[in-house]
């Protein structure tokens, strides 16, 4: 068997339809003139709340664990029996 190559041009594709060059604005939206070959992005309310909420979150942890270090370091951490004794149990059940 055998395969042979096939030549195709694109003599057939409408040059109207491709892209235009780079010295040309394409438009990204409503009204928005972009210069070709320049990209950006844009995220909605939601995902810039969603940041937001993540970066409060890092810095409470942060806060947390700087927190129970300087306990640990000073002596005065203290566990509780009764919620480590819960959460051994609760790692023996899974």
């Amino acid at each position: 068997m055998s395969i042979d190559r096939v030549n195709i041009s694109n003599q057939g594709i409408d040059r109207s339809q491709t892209a235009q060059s780079n010295e040309l604005s394409r438009s990204a939206g409503k009204d928005r003139q972009v210069p070709a070959g320049s990209d950006s992005i844009a995220l909605s309310h939601k995902a810039n709340e969603l940041k937001r909420l993540a970066t409060t979150i890092d810095q409470s942890r942060t806060e947390h664990l700087n927190r129970v270090k300087e306990q640990l370091e000073s002596g005065t951490y203290r566990v509780s029996a009764k919620d480590l004794a819960g959460k051994l149990i609760d790692s023996n059940s899974k």
